[in-house]
Order: C-alpha cells, then structure tokens, then sequence
C-alpha cells in the first residue's frame, strides 16, 4: 500500500497560508523585545521567559490586526476564488 503525500499541504489546507505564520512571527517578536528589555535578562533567561504572563500574551495576539486584508483575501482565494475576486472589486469601486 501507498501512501501519497502532497508535498505542498498548502492546496489542501488554504487558510494555513503566511496568515498564521504572521501572528506567529509577530508573537516571537514582541516575546523576544519583552525578554531583550527585561534589565536581567542576562542574569537568568528562563526566569524572564517563564515571567511572561497572559496580558502579555493577549496584547501579542493584537497582532492579529497587522494581517493586512490583502494576505487574508489571498489564504481564502483557493477556497473561493469568485467570491474573493468580487469582494476585491467591491472595495476597489468603493475607495
């Protein structure tokens, strides 16, 4: 028996397409700049990185909002071209 594996899930799955990897990416970011700013950080990183609590967290995922709507449009036009395509229209006409 074989088995096929697509090599570029990305066809399959269109919504994993640079949207999530974004926040992600954005998330390091801000995780990374709070730990770098934290004046002991050299002294004990896993305790600066464990000091990390849920407003941290929440505000990183405020990074949600720097997903331009241009890289949502593209992640959903796999799914539903014509529909993605008319919407784009529509803005177009509305700017």
């Amino acid at each position: 028996m074989e088995i096929d594996v697509n090599p570029n899930p990305a066809l399959i799955q269109p919504m994993d397409q640079n949207v999530i990897q974004n926040i992600k990416l954005g998330y390091r970011k801000l995780l990374l700049t709070t730990i770098l700013n934290n004046p002991l950080h050299d002294e004990n990183l896993e305790k600066t990185q464990t000091n990390v609590n849920l407003k941290d967290v929440v505000f990183s995922l405020a990074n949600w909002a720097s997903v331009s709507t241009l890289l949502i449009d593209k992640s959903w036009k796999n799914l539903l071209p014509n529909y993605i395509d008319s919407k784009v229209e529509e803005r177009k006409c509305a700017s």
